[in-house]
């Protein structure tokens, strides 16, 4: 039984706004340094899509390690570099807890996956994010 075109249509409206309902506010910084020893794998290496997280609330003790997360650029946080983002996401795994960095980040990505969100020179962005389960 074939499911007609108006119902799979209707199926997909609905999944895609309740994942933006369950998208969650934030901001994303970068970092050009090399992110190994991290907190949640010590000297092992986790590749180049990773993440540090920036906020106490969301380190939970370090509950976070390993979970992956979509993350998308949404608008800018600086007045004087309007529209930075890309219109992309990445898919980004947590490694670290960064309470000692300079900005007032949710996420700290690497510049590899900060910059298939948004412009570098941005330096920082308003962002969603969404845990992937």
């Amino acid at each position: 039984m074939a499911i007609p075109k108006n119902t799979f249509l209707v199926i997909i409206g609905f999944l895609a706004t309740f994942s933006i309902v369950l998208a969650k506010p934030g901001i994303a910084s970068f970092y050009n340094s090399s992110y190994v020893p991290s907190k949640c794998y010590g000297t092992k290496p986790q590749g180049d899509m990773v993440a540090k997280v920036g906020s106490k609330s969301l380190w939970n003790g370090g509950a976070i390690c390993g979970k992956n997360f979509n993350v998308t650029c949404t608008g800018e946080t600086n007045k004087y570099l309007l529209h930075p983002c890309t219109g992309k996401s990445v898919v980004v795994k947590i490694v670290d807890y960064c309470p000692e960095c300079t900005a007032d980040a949710t996420f700290y990505l690497p510049e590899k996956a900060f910059e298939t969100i948004s412009m570098v020179m941005a330096f920082e962005v308003k962002i969603d994010y969404v845990q992937i389960k």
